[in-house]
This record gives C-alpha cells, sequence and structure tokens, in this order.
C-alpha cells in the first residue's frame, strides 16, 4: 500500500508522466521504498480511478500522445490523512540475520562471505545515502528545487529539514549493519581458531 503514497507525494511537487515518475522514483523514494517499474504504472490506473489523481494524454513527438498525471484535492487529501496516521513499526523480517542465526550449518569460509558481502553493500548504502543527505542539506536535487518553488518560503526550511532527516537516519542505520558485519567476521575468526587450534597452541 505504500507505493501509492510515494506516488502521490511526488505528484505533490507537480504534474508529470509515468516516465517522469519512474525516473523520480529511482532517484529519491526507492532509497526508503524498493518498487519495480512495472508496478508503478498499474498503481497509477488504480489512482486514478479512486479519483486521487488525474491524467490527460498529451503530445508526445509528432504524433504520439503519452500521459501526464496530476494530484487531485483528493489525493491530495489522502495523502494528508496517511501522513496524519499513526502506525506502528513494521515487525523485521531480515533474510541475512535470520541466515546467520543458523550459519552453523555451513562453512566458516562461507559465513566469511556472507557477512563481507553484508558489509560491502551497507558500505555502498551508506556512501550514496550520504552523497543523497549533504545535496539535499545544500537543496541541490532537481526534485528537491521544484518543490521548493512551489510551496511557500515559509515552508521551505521543514521540507528539506525532515528530507534530511530521513537519509541522515539511513546513513546511521547502514553505519550500524556495517559495524555488526565487521563484529561477525571477528566472530568467524575467533570461532575458527577455537576449532583448529595452532599445533603446540
Amino acid at each position: 500500500m505504500s507505493l501509492r503514497y510515494a506516488l502521490l507525494g511526488l505528484l505533490s511537487a507537480q504534474p508529470m508522466t509515468g516516465y517522469e515518475l519512474a525516473r523520480r522514483f529511482d532517484q529519491s523514494v526507492i532509497h526508503v521504498w524498493h518498487a519495480r517499474h512495472s508496478q508503478i504504472y498499474p498503481e497509477l490506473r488504480r489512482l486514478e480511478g479512486e479519483g486521487l489523481v488525474h491524467a490527460e494524454d498529451v503530445p508526445r513527438g509528432t504524433h504520439g500522445t503519452k500521459r501526464c498525471y496530476e494530484l487531485t484535492d483528493e489525493g491530495r487529501e489522502e495523502l494528508e490523512r496517511w501522513v496524519a496516521e499513526i502506525e506502528p513499526p513494521a515487525r523485521p523480517r531480515d533474510a541475512a540475520y535470520l541466515k546467520a542465526t543458523y550459519l552453523e550449518f555451513g562453512s566458516f569460509e562461507g559465513a566469511r562471505k556472507q557477512f563481507q558481502t553484508h558489509l560491502e553493500h551497507h558500505a555502498e548504502q551508506m556512501r550514496q545515502w550520504q552523497v543523497h543527505a549533504d545535496q539535499l542539506e545544500r537543496r541541490d536535487t532537481a526534485l528537491l528545487r521544484t518543490r521548493l518553488a512551489g510551496a511557500p518560503a515559509e515552508e521551505h526550511d521543514a521540507i528539506v529539514a525532515y528530507k534530511v532527516h530521513v537519509y541522515r537516519g539511513l546513513v546511521e542505520r547502514a553505519r550500524t549493519e556495517v559495524e555488526w558485519a565487521r563484529r561477525g567476521l571477528e566472530l568467524v575468526d575467533r570461532l575458527e581458531r577455537q576449532a583448529h587450534p595452532a599445533a603446540g597452541g
């Protein structure tokens, strides 16, 4: 269900075609909510059917047309209702942590590869999110500039601050995962030494 609110949130900045929405999604929302492009277009049709977005055909090239989507008043009200709704955090479903619970069924080398892969993935995520947070803080992304251009000046600081807070939080979360993986690597080394002590040690 959260995909629809991500799309409504993007359209609150400006009307967009499905292609533009998918591109903006990949530049911003995908960091906090993953969805395939094949999920976006059916959801747009559902939103249109419910009157939350309005779509019209606009020219594309000489002979073609494309659908441009715009947030309706009902769509904005639904977005505001969702934001105001208090939801408990989702219960965890983490495949890496589940697998780590049973690493004794594999080899030490396999466990080491699991933790190393986890470390490298989250280190790269941390780097990307840090860059994006810095860009937001400088008000230097295309979507944020568009959003600010259409919003009253007195709302600008809040618009920027909430988004920066999200990405700084993602950086901290990734840093925690990196440290967890590092401790996992140390754990594997220790367990392997215990299992195969050096001769004469």
